[in-house]
């Protein structure tokens, strides 16, 4: 498939599609990853964020390490999410019918951007608005007020000397602005990051385990993991290696192997047993705690607090 022409009539078609819109399965990033469009820079990632099946689209690994830090704090992320020109809702408008009437709307970033006296900027060789987007748009169903649940992530190499010493003239650091007051319009959280901030380590082990995320209800797993849970079956895993817990379920809980890895590893990602992940995981002595904690510092840091 070729790289297509940007026209108003290619752009009202794939709005009318959905791309851009859309909540946790039904959700269309208005970029995504064709073989017409692949980065020379970065390595692009498409695979699925617990607790949806969707395949998702980052552009960078950058990005693909975050988004899964996110889902593994609990929420629920939406990539390459069009920043539009025009007014519009905000971006939660419509996931929950009660709340639509508390959020506010968004001036549109050609608004934004002239209040800023920014250049918005158009498509090459047009002059149509471009289309600008974040790189990922959390939803975080912990926080109780809508207003405070969304949170705007710009994937940025911190470490590079574009944003070590940011040029007052440099584009990139428009853009970043940008982004800012348009989150500030819908009064959301607005964060700047990359992979860098964090341990090498956890992003290891939570791709190592993030097949196991998502069980669903009518699993027979998910009956077996009730009775571990009401059995204190967590309480004892703190006092056993991992190896040992593996093993009780595939004895008490007649698991075969693959089921077993499965489970523990279900409980892992969910800290059902309290493990730091961002630590080396040894299987063969008993969880180190703190995985609690460091996701609960992490929602608060998501949220706009200080971890």
């Amino acid at each position: 498939m070729p790289r297509p022409k940007i026209t108003p009539k290619y752009l009202r078609s794939i709005i009318d599609e959905g791309y851009g819109t859309g909540f946790g399965e039904e959700y269309l990033p208005l970029l995504q990853i064709h073989r017409w469009n692949p980065s020379p820079l970065s390595v692009q990632v498409r695979k699925a964020l617990p607790p949806f099946r969707r395949p998702c689209h980052f552009l960078s690994h950058s990005e693909w390490f975050i988004a899964l830090l996110a889902a593994w704090c609990g929420a629920c992320v939406r990539e390459q999410y069009p920043l539009w020109p025009w007014p519009h809702p905000h971006p939660e408008f419509g996931r929950n019918l009660r709340e639509d009437a508390a959020l506010p709307r968004s001036a549109g970033m050609l608004e934004i951007c002239l209040a800023a006296a920014i250049r918005h900027g158009n498509f090459p060789g047009t002059k149509i608005p471009y289309l600008w987007t974040i790189d990922l748009l959390l939803m975080l169903p912990w926080i109780a007020d809508p207003r405070k649940r969304t949170t705007l992530v710009s994937i940025k190499p911190l470490e590079s000397e574009r944003y070590l010493r940011i040029d007052p003239l440099d584009r990139g650091a428009e853009k970043l602005e940008a982004e800012r007051r348009f989150a500030a319009d819908i009064h959301a959280t607005y964060l700047i990051g990359d992979a860098s901030l964090y341990p090498e380590k956890i992003f290891a082990q939570l791709e190592s385990i993030v097949g196991c995320a998502n069980l669903p209800a009518a699993h027979h797993l998910t009956r077996i993991l009730k009775d571990f849970l009401d059995a204190d079956g967590p309480e004892k895993a703190q006092q056993e290696s991992l190896t040992e817990t593996h093993a009780r379920l595939r004895q008490d809980w007649n698991l075969p192997l693959h089921h077993a890895t499965f489970l523990l590893d279900h409980m892992l990602w969910h800290q059902h047993i309290d493990c730091d992940l961002s630590r080396h995981l040894h299987r063969n002595r008993p969880p180190r705690p703190g995985g609690r904690r460091l996701r609960r510092g992490l929602r608060d840091m998501l949220g706009g607090g200080t971890p």
